[in-house]
């Protein structure tokens, strides 16, 4: 008799074990919402770690994943600028059955492979900071969390004609009615790279400057410092005496071009971010204005509405933010600085 009430409560026991897995939470992430108390798992892939500022992106993800009223957990990838081997970190966090995924694609336009596999993992998608095709991040049903690249360009073109309209002559130092100018791109169909570009421009014209790039198309330097220098020190002996505006894609490549002028003009030069190293610029005289690029106020957004993607709620349930009028991004708004 004891066996058979034995084996009867182990046979129970065992079928409430089966029904229990069957109906539990997945260890693939975003299959199932997240249970009160369970700890989120975020994948976190970034384009490249020694960016300036994606790194103030990352610190702000980590603070705010410290600070958050449910337990996150990390699992942050550098891509080093290599989509290749980003590719392959996607793939090693789907395998670790993350809850969410927070996208910084290298290339935009090989972020088409990034949402098909997140897709397939069923694992919500978080894109951020550099922008792919609307089309790419609704295939997977995403977000995107970042900026309108519109407005940094606008915003270098306002504080040129706030400039000029100030003292003219200070700007238009050979008097010929026209802005000589040259443009330091990040990189060549990059969405933010491309916008800022040509707002920056358009904006100076919209507000009754004349521009004149001496024929001179933007200058590529792939966002980084040294390669800004090398291509502003060829400007100089060339152009020097001409260029009278220099617009940048980020601060990074204004410290570049101020580098490369080394005091032989005061030519204004702006950039985008408003770096640690590029307000001290502004602060010193050397740098004409910034845009703001709020990287902590980026990472809060991140990680709420990551947190709630990976709970199985809306992406903007219980926050401040708003869904942008294109339906499928969340917008953290520039402000320019000029000290």
């Amino acid at each position: 008799m004891k066996k058979k009430i034995v084996c009867g409560m182990l046979c129970a026991a065992m079928s409430l074990s089966l029904l229990a897995g069957c109906g539990g939470g997945s260890e693939e992430g975003g299959k199932d919402a997240k249970k009160d108390g369970d700890a989120i798992k975020l994948g976190v892939l970034v384009y490249k770690y020694d960016d300036t500022y994606i790194s103030t992106v990352r610190s702000a993800i980590e603070k705010y994943a410290k600070e958050a009223d449910v337990e996150i957990k990390l699992d942050m990838q550098d891509g080093q600028g290599d989509q290749s081997k980003q590719n392959d970190q996607l793939d090693v966090l789907i395998s670790k059955g993350v809850d969410a995924l927070l996208i910084n694609a290298v290339d935009t336009g090989s972020a088409q492979g990034l949402a098909d596999k997140a897709k397939a993992a069923d694992i919500p998608a978080v894109f951020f900071n550099r922008e792919p095709a609307k089309e790419v991040v609704e295939s997977c049903e995403g977000i995107f969390v970042g900026t309108t690249a519109s407005e940094a360009g606008v915003m270098q073109g306002d504080m040129l004609a706030d400039m000029y309209e100030a003292d003219k002559e200070a700007i238009d130092k050979n008097g010929d009615g026209k802005i000589q100018y040259i443009v330091f791109k990040g990189e060549p169909g990059n969405p933010e790279a491309e916008a800022r570009t040509e707002y920056a421009v358009k904006q100076a014209e919209e507000r009754g400057l004349v521009m004149d790039n001496m024929g001179i198309e933007p200058l590529v330097a792939n966002w980084m410092t040294d390669q800004a220098q090398t291509q502003m020190e060829a400007q100089m002996s060339a152009n020097g005496d001409k260029i009278e505006a220099v617009f940048c894609n980020n601060d990074d490549m204004a410290l570049g071009a101020i580098a490369g002028i080394n005091g032989k003009s005061d030519a204004p030069v702006f950039g985008v971010d408003a770096t640690e190293a590029g307000m001290e610029a502004i602060k010193s005289g050397k740098m004409a204005g910034t845009v703001k690029q709020d990287g902590d106020a980026m990472g809060k957004a991140l990680v709420a509405i990551g947190a709630n993607a990976a709970q199985g709620k809306d992406f903007i349930e219980g926050t401040d933010y708003e869904m942008a009028e294109d339906g499928f991004s969340v917008r953290i708004p520039y402000a320019p600085i000029t000290k």
